[in-house]
């Protein structure tokens, strides 16, 4: 009998970013309700990156490096680049900005994530290819690094986008 190796799963908390162009690996984010994880993957370099993005705008006073998505979308785009990713070759995919909480009126903090996003990567002449964005359901993700598979898990439901 021989033992398979486990893939490596590297997580990417709030405000954090993952990156790996090992083909086992499986990025992850979990827990998404009104915060965004946005998965890149460039199918030439083999590199794949999961941000998870938790408000639309901020202070950048120290906090995670894609906490934010104005100034988070940078460094996650950059940080890509330095490990062989192109822009004109990745593919992006994003999930989550669900309406989680009615707080103050509803202050729509997914609503706005989903179009900061879509307007940051506007921006930039990027677009996601695929994205699973809004709902009022709570959602984990993962990138698959080997085939660049990007799958939503929700409570009811998996979809792979």
């Amino acid at each position: 009998m021989t033992a398979t190796a486990a893939p490596t799963v590297l997580v990417a908390s709030i405000g954090e970013m993952v990156f790996s162009s090992d083909p086992d690996s499986c990025l992850v984010a979990y827990g998404l309700g009104s915060c965004v994880a946005l998965a890149a993957w460039d199918p030439s370099a083999r590199v794949g990156g999961l941000a998870h993005f938790m408000l639309p705008s901020g202070p950048s006073n120290g906090s995670g490096p894609v906490k934010f998505i104005e100034g988070g979308l940078d460094n996650f785009l950059k940080a890509l680049e330095a490990r062989g990713a192109q822009p004109s070759r990745i593919i992006l995919k994003a999930a989550g900005a669900a309406s989680m909480l009615a707080i103050g009126g509803g202050l729509a903090i997914g609503t706005r994530n989903a179009e900061k996003m879509q307007a940051g990567l506007a921006e930039r002449g990027l677009r996601l290819t695929a994205g699973a964005l809004g709902g009022t359901a709570g959602r984990t993700v993962q990138l698959e690094v080997g085939d660049g598979r990007f799958i939503v898990k929700s409570l009811s439901t998996t979809t792979e986008l």
